[in-house]
């Protein structure tokens, strides 16, 4: 009898020690929610398409050559996705209730969240041929289950103005240029998501700069003739804004140097606005631009 009940001691304690350890073993963590992207673009406009057809180059960042962009779900979560090949890497869910969140995504300046009013404050290079497309793209209210098993679409937007420039003379005089310059545009802004309607997103345009057009120097003037030529600077990126062709020294200007030591100063008008992209016809001898 008592090598009975030792025995059943011995098996009470082992099954003791097992329900022990059932209940301090921790559940099974729950299995990560990948987020993954699918990119797509907004084209660009040409506000030029009837005008007189010119050779151009690709002026903006496509679906296909966007490369990398950051996205931000409010402050505190932000990922930088990056693309192989045709593949765009991948992130966590950022929340893992089915909670439905808003996600901002940008390629270039710097995020601000903002109490939930959140803009990207960017600054375009100083260096007109280092300039590039600046893109921006939400994706509102949008919830694990709603997605699809955490897919978020972006159709990005092009933020920026893409400017060109043209230079051609309509009289039969010859005339050598030293230098075209573009003065007086703003290089900095904040650029706020979620404005709509009368209130502009691009908001504080500031910092005025100048941008050399044209990469000859003065002991290498160039001729300008009645063919239309492209100037090497290629295509600006502007933030929008207006030109304020009535302001005369501080509107946007467009400054020429003949190698004969005159000046002449172009004052222009109207405005550049985001996601279009615009042909400035320089026409040397007259006094003004198209």
């Amino acid at each position: 009898m008592k090598k009975l009940l030792l025995v059943l001691g011995v098996i009470a304690l082992a099954s003791c020690e097992k329900s022990n350890d059932e209940i301090i073993t921790p559940p099974d963590s729950q299995s990560p929610r990948l987020l993954t992207v699918e990119v797509s673009e907004n084209p660009m406009h040409d506000e030029n398409a009837s005008a007189r057809e010119m050779t151009r180059t690709a002026a903006a960042t496509t679906t296909e050559s966007l490369s990398g962009f950051t996205m931000h779900y409010t402050g505190a979560w932000s990922n930088s996705f990056t693309k192989t090949g045709s593949t765009w890497s991948t992130a966590n869910w950022p929340v893992q209730d089915n909670t439905s969140i808003d996600f901002y995504a940008h390629d270039g300046g710097t995020f601000q969240w903002n109490s939930g009013n959140p803009y990207v404050s960017f600054t375009m290079e100083e260096d007109a041929s280092k300039q590039k497309d600046f893109l921006v793209a939400t994706h509102k209210q949008i919830s694990y289950s709603q997605s699809g098993g955490g897919v978020v679409s972006l159709a990005f937007a092009h933020a920026c103005a893409a400017v060109q420039f043209y230079v051609f003379q309509e009289e039969s005089a010859s005339y050598m240029v030293n230098s075209i310059i573009l003065r007086n545009v703003c290089k900095q802004g904040d650029y706020y998501y979620n404005n709509t309607g009368a209130t502009p997103k691009w908001q504080n345009v500031r910092t005025k700069t100048h941008y050399t057009l044209t990469t000859n120097v003065p002991e290498n003037p160039f001729a300008v003739t009645t063919t239309p030529v492209r100037l090497p600077c290629g295509w600006l990126y502007l933030i929008p804004q207006t030109k304020d062709g009535t302001q005369e020294e501080n509107g946007i200007q467009i400054e020429i140097n003949y190698n004969s030591g005159k000046q002449k100063i172009l004052n222009l008008s109207g405005s550049w606005d985001a996601g279009k992209q615009y042909t400035v016809n320089i026409r040397i001898g007259k006094a003004k631009t198209s």
